[in-house]
């Protein structure tokens, strides 16, 4: 993986790497989806966080600050591994509140092939 000098570019290069890719996005919502192969937690965690920062993006003013949006907390629950015959990962991140300035509580589930195979929450927020 090449050198990062930021912490976007982080996260641009992890989603590059796993080839992530925005399907749905409006106020509120976000849905990321990528190929489906043997992942461990830690590759579901990202997978999901990256689709609830985006949906928590769109519930803050943006001021040009959306990029700056950071986990502050998070809690996973894991259903099932990813099946080996899966095609597809699908994360689908909804805002369930906002304080309307710099505090979004957002949940995920993540599909494999369209059946649930871990949820999260999560606190994001604007990073100064």
């Amino acid at each position: 993986m090449p050198f990062v000098n930021s912490q976007e570019d982080a996260v641009t290069s992890a989603a590059e790497h796993l080839e992530m890719q925005l399907v749905q996005f409006a106020r509120g919502v976000a849905v990321y989806e990528m190929p489906a192969r043997f992942a461990e937690n830690s590759v579901l965690v990202a997978f999901a966080e990256t689709a609830m920062n985006a949906a928590a993006a769109t519930a803050v003013p943006d001021q040009g600050r959306s990029a700056d949006m950071a986990t502050l907390d998070l809690r996973a629950r894991f259903d099932a591994r990813v099946p080996a015959d899966a095609r597809t990962l699908r994360a689908e991140a909804i805002v369930v509140r906002s304080d309307g300035e710099r505090r979004v509580r957002v949940e995920a589930d993540v599909l494999a092939d369209g059946e649930r195979i871990a949820s999260f929450e999560a606190n994001s927020g604007l990073t100064l």
